[in-house]
């Protein structure tokens, strides 16, 4: 009888040592630079101040709003541009806008674009005009059909949850079960319009094995992956 106690009390510390060992913090690093530096690369250069480009910057401002059910006020407070271009490729002429989103501390870069001119030589999509500037009405049409990989961005105006980038890390750091996170961007989810702050880490003592996590910080719903560091050829 005392020999089937011990056994059954070795039984469950092994198992309790079991558990506790699988739930215990993976030791991860990484190296946390400027909390800003992703927006060092985007171009921020100047707006287009053409007739041209002021006319297609105010329809793509219509658009935006339209998108996003955005008031007059919501955009001015949180819309940043920060540059803006006539482009010249293959089928035409393309107008390109990029911008920042700004909700209190959380920054996110974003560029759209859409058809202004078709050349004659385009065999794309015959139901818009050619060799000339396409009107507003035209453009709609191609962004509600997604011709010429036109692109508006969507974003939220709902408030972020979080008081800081700091609260927002940490709370990612817990629910990753890991000794800390570094920031990589700060980015929108197209598919709600939320801000989404993602972070990584390198796991230590383990080849090419690397930690991703977002934070949806209108939400605070988190997600983890596990992910090689690199591709190995």
């Amino acid at each position: 009888m005392n020999k089937r106690i011990i056994f059954i009390s070795i039984l469950f510390t092994f198992l309790l040592w079991s558990c506790k060992k699988d739930n215990q913090e993976r030791t991860v690093t990484c190296f946390q630079g400027d909390e800003y530096d992703y927006l060092n690369h985007y171009k921020i250069d100047s707006i287009c101040t053409s007739e041209i480009c002021t006319n297609y910057l105010n329809i793509w401002e219509d658009f935006f709003k339209e998108k996003n059910n955005l008031s007059d006020s919501f955009f001015d407070e949180h819309v940043i541009l920060c540059q803006s271009n006539i482009d010249n490729w293959n089928e035409g002429i393309s107008f390109r806008i990029c911008y920042k989103i700004q909700m209190d501390w959380a920054i996110a870069y974003g560029c759209d674009k859409f058809m202004i001119k078709i050349n004659n030589e385009s065999n794309l999509y015959p139901e818009l005009p050619r060799n000339e500037y396409l009107s507003k009405d035209e453009i709609r049409l191609a962004i509600d059909q997604n011709r010429f990989y036109t692109r508006i961005g969507s974003v939220s105006n709902s408030e972020i949850i979080f008081s800081s980038m700091n609260e927002a890390l940490n709370k990612l750091i817990e629910d990753a079960n890991v000794n800390t996170l570094c920031i990589s961007e700060i980015y929108v989810d197209e598919s709600k319009g939320n801000l989404i702050l993602a972070a990584w880490a390198e796991y230590e003592n383990e080849e090419n094995s690397c930690i991703e996590g977002k934070i949806d910080l209108v939400s605070g719903e988190t997600e983890v992956t596990d992910t090689p560091c690199y591709i190995i050829n």
